[in-house]
């Protein structure tokens, strides 16, 4: 993760900034839950902020060694511990004026603090949440590798789904074997609530797993993810208890939706070319009205970063993105169905990260 300070001191030089307040990138820079705040000057070495309770944490997971903890409250110390008795405010002004700061950069989050911070230290203080984001869109082997085990206990999760799809089952009990077998397989979460949507709940898009049981003539979309050290895994399939010709018809439309789309994945091409060749399988099968969201996002840190696959999307892949190519189809009454992969942007061409079931 070194990797990542690097090149934040490489854009903060481009900038004309003298630090970068880190207050949600935090894990992302220091490699630890623990930091409550991480300064990265553009000239010297980078700083973790945290609380006492997380100092032995901090040290523990993290990679940055000056690692400094505040209490709000005096109490003892053990030998060689070091704690700034002070609002946690206050050590990031220590820390500011320490390096001399006059030109300080922070990401999305953190204006009420940055208003008191100013109040304290005299600074520009400019909010650049896209600088980390515009980071964070290339993977490094390192991050490739945490999100293809991250990729790799998701499948695991809906292979458990899939088995414990029954009629008579409620959504609840599916997302929770799911759930269950993720955590067993090592994930240290979920990075968004399981999606577990049958019958009429299958054509919103962002249902929640409820105690509806499953039917038949019923379609049911399990949307899952793991998480990996702090990387994100995103997967998505529609299952069918005795469906109907129309109910088949939608899955495999976003099924060839989704092969048409992934098949445009390369270094170089349009974020918009992916979406376009997804969204026209669509339109041909008569179901553009039916279809309200882009056709896949970026994955990381968090599970939806840039870039976006949408019809105005800007964005060009690059060989180190890793995206989710998501065609859905959601037809009041008759069901909802979508499909979704993670693939790695590689030199040549393309490496699915996720696959069957």
């Amino acid at each position: 993760m070194r990797e990542h300070i690097r090149k934040l001191k490489v854009e903060l030089v481009k900038r004309g900034l003298d630090a970068f307040l880190a207050l949600q990138n935090t894990r992302y820079l220091a490699g630890t839950t623990a930091a409550k705040a991480v300064i990265v000057p553009a000239d010297g070495a980078p700083v973790l902020i945290c609380s006492r309770l997380e100092l032995d944490q901090a040290k523990r997971e993290g990679w940055i060694r000056d690692v400094r903890a505040f209490s709000r409250w005096r109490a003892p110390l053990r030998p060689g511990e070091r704690v700034s008795f002070c609002e946690p405010r206050q050590l990031l002004v220590d820390c500011l004026r320490e390096f001399g700061t006059r030109a300080v950069g922070y990401d999305r989050g953190g204006r009420e603090l940055v208003r008191k911070l100013r109040a304290a230290h005299a600074a520009s203080y400019r909010e650049l949440p896209e600088l980390m984001l515009k980071l964070r869109k290339i993977k490094s082997k390192e991050e490739v590798t945490l999100l293809q085990r991250a990729a790799k206990i998701a499948m695991n999760g809906m292979r458990c789904a899939a088995e414990s799809v029954a009629v008579g089952r409620t959504e609840l009990e599916v997302a929770a074997e799911a759930e269950r077998e993720m955590r067993i397989a090592g994930s240290e979460g979920t990075p968004f609530s399981t999606i577990a949507a049958s019958g009429r709940n299958s054509w919103l898009p962002h249902a929640s797993a409820t105690r509806k049981r499953l039917k038949r003539g019923e379609l049911l979309v399990i949307d899952l993810g793991a998480i990996c050290e702090g990387y994100v895994s995103d997967m998505t399939r529609t299952f069918a208890l005795s469906p109907t010709k129309k109910q088949l018809k939608l899955i495999e439309i976003v099924k060839r939706a989704q092969t048409s789309g992934i098949a445009r994945v390369r270094d170089g091409m349009k974020v918009r070319e992916v979406d376009r060749a997804a969204r026209a399988v669509i339109s041909r099968s008569g179901y553009a009205k039916y279809c309200p969201h882009g056709m896949g996002h970026g994955v990381g840190t968090e599970i939806h970063e840039p870039p976006g696959l949408a019809p105005d999307s800007k964005d060009i892949l690059r060989k180190g993105m890793v995206i989710t190519v998501e065609p859905g189809i959601y037809v009041p009454r008759l069901g909802g169905a979508r499909w979704e992969d993670m693939v790695l942007v590689t030199k040549d061409r393309r490496k699915l990260l996720t696959k069957q079931p």
